[in-house]
């Protein structure tokens, strides 16, 4: 399983992540996807959603 990261947090490694809904995990979808640096904060995400890498 993928560890789930959200806004704010530290990201732990350099690389694309997706944007997935809170309670089901579904995908939001490739326009939402951000490119994270390792030691960057995660963006702000869609309401309710978490980053996961890709």
């Amino acid at each position: 399983m993928a560890s789930k990261h959200w806004s704010g947090q530290i990201c732990p490694e350099t690389g694309n992540y997706g944007q997935y809904r809170d309670t089901d995990n579904s995908y939001a979808g490739a326009s939402y996807d951000k490119r994270v640096d390792k030691g960057e904060r995660f963006p702000p995400s869609l309401n309710n959603h978490h980053f996961e890498k890709k």
